[in-house]
């Protein structure tokens, strides 16, 4: 089954309604190829950051985006932990975290001009299984030839691109 990562400027657009029509019909066939178990949609915590810096009168619209997409799991890593003991027998025990899951790739992505909150979105997207990272930034979109060469496990594509292929397979 296919696996398509939507990457935050595709995640916001289904409940603001504020695109293009071709891009929000083809968000909307891809939606309802979800709902008929044909794909498989997703995105990433990096989606609830990024929405969470927005005003808070716009951040539960927002969320409702997510609602119908799973959450990447491979979003971070575990580096160790930080323990504690006082002179009174009290613990304390912090995990040290980090949501760069790949250094490498991740530096690369930044290397080839994407900005940290895009090369983490496509990092999460790769080391989840997804094949395909839907976009319409065209910082992203204007690299995808480069970015894909780093990952040719996965295609970069605006939603209507991808309609257009699944039209032709007639899987959507």
């Amino acid at each position: 089954m296919l696996r398509v990562y939507f990457d935050n400027d595709v995640v916001s657009p289904i409940s603001r309604r504020d695109w293009d029509n071709s891009e929000l019909d083809a968000i909307d066939r891809l939606l309802d190829a979800k709902r008929t178990s044909t794909i498989v949609l997703g995105a990433s915590r990096q989606s609830l950051r990024e929405i969470e810096r927005a005003p808070s009168q716009y951040q539960a619209k927002l969320k409702t985006g997510l609602s119908e997409l799973i959450l990447a799991e491979n979003d971070h890593i575990v580096l160790g932990f930080n323990s504690h003991t006082d002179q009174y027998g009290g613990y304390i025990c912090n995990p040290m975290v980090s949501d760069i899951i790949d250094e490498q790739m991740y530096s690369a992505f930044l290397a080839s001009g994407l900005k940290e909150d895009d090369a983490k979105h496509l990092m999460y997207a790769v080391h989840n299984g997804y094949q395909r990272f839907l976009t319409c930034d065209n910082g992203i979109l204007s690299r995808r030839i480069g970015l894909e060469k780093h990952c040719p496990s996965i295609r970069i594509q605006k939603p209507s691109e991808l309609v257009a292929e699944l039209l032709v397979a007639d899987v959507c």
